[in-house]
């Protein structure tokens, strides 16, 4: 593309906003949804009585909700979804997070007709691409698009990365993007990709805090499974054995079992959200206290299996 460099007016801060409405409207249909599936499963287990049935309802109410929540999340990004050229930079935002590409690292932009269709891994849905793929001729690329076709993408080539977006009208982006490279940069600029708010916590870039969570998560499912799964086959009196009072064992209602797996569920969520604030300001910190998550839960385990092969 070889549109004039001669600016028509000052250049001032331009934001292209890329079609989003097919995307906003599906992401929004998935994100109500599964809110909708979840609040029924949620109806379903609160009303229902304790057993395996049951547990299998609340774990599909954390899914369906937690699905809800994600899908929420991108719809959001994606309404955001605008490229603003400013006087030396280009910022793509995303929701909360920015990436800066400083102009005079950009070498070429190519209109996607005259490429192949790349297939990209990530956040895919009618109207919404955001990811990366490796695209002949451009090699690794980052897409931030909204594209139904190639013909609505414009590779953006930097000396160090590519970028896809999906911009109408390429030939006005390209002149607002040479005008500025031809006068120079005022400042310089590093590229980069910064967030804000919650989307900067560095929990969601350590994969060992993310292993340690899962971990947590299972061992949780474990001790829920398990009590749910043994409890309608116990009698409705029955010896506790815990907490140990001095060798005196007690007698009480079988529903004093179940608290072993609300207590596991609220170790669960305590330790993470504890876990995550914390590794935002000390990261071996905030991996231990999401690790202990996994070890208390095991004592419950151990007491749950003690406690009903007592019974």
């Amino acid at each position: 593309m070889h549109p004039g460099t001669r600016p028509r007016r000052p250049l001032a801060p331009v934001a292209f906003r890329p079609p989003r409405a097919l995307g906003v409207i599906t992401g929004g249909f998935l994100a109500a949804w599964a809110a909708a599936v979840g609040a029924l499963a949620l109806t379903i287990a609160l009303g229902s009585a304790a057993e395996f049935k049951t547990f299998v309802a609340w774990v599909a109410v954390v899914a369906l909700l937690g699905i809800a929540v994600l899908f929420t999340s991108w719809t959001y990004c994606l309404a955001t979804l605008t490229y603003v050229v400013e006087r030396d930079t280009l910022t793509i935002r995303w929701g909360m997070r920015r990436v800066v590409i400083p102009i005079d690292t950009i070498l070429r932009m190519v209109p996607g007709r005259t490429l192949d269709e790349a297939k990209v891994s990530g956040i895919n849905w009618w109207g919404c691409h955001v990811g990366s793929a490796d695209v002949k001729r451009i090699g690794y690329t980052l897409f931030y698009s909204t594209h139904s076709s190639p013909d609505e993408l414009l590779y953006v080539h930097t000396t160090q990365e590519s970028y896809a977006l999906t911009v109408v009208d390429q030939a006005a982006f390209a002149e607002e993007v040479q005008a500025r490279a031809a006068m120079g940069a005022v400042m310089e600029h590093v590229q980069r990709s910064t967030a804000s708010g919650v989307a900067a916590f560095p929990f969601w870039r350590d994969r060992v805090a993310i292993g340690a969570t899962m971990a947590g998560a299972l061992m949780t499912a474990l001790l829920c499974g398990y009590v749910f799964a043994r409890y309608p086959e116990l009698p409705e009196v029955v010896r506790l054995n815990f907490p140990a009072l001095g060798g005196v064992t007690r007698v009480g209602d079988k529903t004093e079992l179940l608290r072993l797996a609300y207590l596991g569920a609220g170790v669960m969520a305590l330790n993470t959200t504890l876990g995550v604030i914390v590794h935002a300001r000390e990261r071996a910190a905030g991996i231990w206290l999401l690790a202990s998550t996994s070890m208390l839960q095991l004592v419950l385990i151990a007491a749950a299996v003690a406690a009903m092969e007592r019974v």
